[in-house]
This record gives structure tokens, sequence and C-alpha cells, in this order.
């Protein structure tokens, strides 16, 4: 904070800033100032100092905002406003399994588990998973905050068109909406499990 006393009249010190976002203002001795007295001068600038902790809600915001004054001698100055803007990185990551990994005989089940972490810094909303072989993905949060996970599941029916191929192959992805409520979608997996298959020989005696 730049603290410029634009009148005319000398004010006696100390300066005190107010930032609506902060609580550990300081400001410089005005002993270090122009003509190194007590007092701000009419053209004289002290320099103070704030900070602040960003949160996980500034993040998701997108922005900081905040509006400080300065105060000296009983004159107080304009508000003056700073804006800090966020990067904010929204990401996710899919992990799945298969339980059983082989198959044998339609109408099997297979349960799919989906580890779904946010990777990025921002909250993810309206959670959800798709896998193209299965019906009834369901996951049990649709929030994320950053690094945070959670498990969804679906299942899927072996048939016998899939004992015939020999594998059931699929993909899955995760996907939510940012803060700004733009889609974020995870990288995409492809699992393959294969079935389990026997053969036998049947000799002929004479």
């Amino acid at each position: 904070f730049d603290v410029t006393n634009s009148g005319n009249v000398s004010l006696a010190g100390p300066v005190i800033v107010n930032d609506d976002r902060t609580t550990n203002e300081t400001c410089d001795p005005l002993t270090g100032v122009g003509n190194l007295d007590t007092n701000l001068d009419p053209g004289e600038t002290v320099i103070c100092a704030a900070s602040y902790l960003v949160t996980q809600t500034d993040l998701d915001a997108g922005s900081v905002v905040n509006t400080a004054t300065a105060t000296a001698d009983g004159t107080t100055s304009n508000p003056s406003q700073a804006t800090a803007n966020a990067t904010q990185a929204p990401a996710l990551t899919i992990v799945k399994t298969a339980n059983p990994t082989t198959y044998s005989a339609v109408g099997e089940v297979i349960a799919y588990s989906f580890l779904v972490t946010n990777t990025g810094n921002v909250t993810i909303d309206n959670l959800s998973v798709a896998d193209d072989k299965a019906a009834d993905e369901a996951c049990p949060v649709t929030t994320l905050a950053p690094t945070a996970s959670t498990t969804c599941t679906a299942s899927y029916t072996i048939t016998q068109a899939d004992l015939d191929a020999g594998s059931v192959t699929n993909v899955a992805s995760a996907s939510g909406n940012d803060p700004g409520g733009s889609p974020v979608t995870s990288n995409h997996i492809l699992s393959r499990l294969p079935s389990f298959s026997w053969s036998a020989t049947v000799r002929m005696s004479s």
C-alpha cells in the first residue's frame, strides 16, 4: 500500500491501513520518509504492507478482491481495491478394477470399481462415471475437493456373445464440472477381461 498525503497540511502519525481481507497491516516508520519527522507531510508517501492466506473458496471463486483505506490524524483516504486472479487447474483421474478378473458362464456378474481422484486445485461438482458396457454406474459422493477421492461402482452381466468372443473390453471415464460450470473429464481407461476357457481330449479305444 502506497499511502500518499495528497493534501496541503501535515498529518501526524501513525498511518494506519485497514484492509477488509487482512489483519496484519503494518506501515514503515514516518521517521524514514521525506524530511524524517513523525508527520506524513504533503507529497510524502509511506509504504505499508499486509498478507493474506488463500483459501479453497478463493481458488474456487477464481479471484481474491480486497479493499483498503488509510487513516492518519483523523483523515481517511479513498478506498482502493486490488484483485488477484486464481490460476485454476481442474483435473480428474480414474483407476478401474474388476472382480472377478475372468469369467466362464453366461449370467456371471462382473463388479467394477472406479477410484476417482480430484488431481486439480479446484472443487469438482456433479461427479459421475460412465462405462460403455454398464448401465448402473453410481458414485457415493458427487463433489470432490482437491486431493479427495471416491470409489464409484458399476456391474456388467456376461452374455453368450462375450463367451464366444473370449473377452470383454470396455472403456470408462469420470466427469464433473469446475466451479465455473465448465465440464471436466478424466482420462479414458480401457480394460480387457478375458474369459476362462478349457479343453479336453477324448480318446476312443478299440
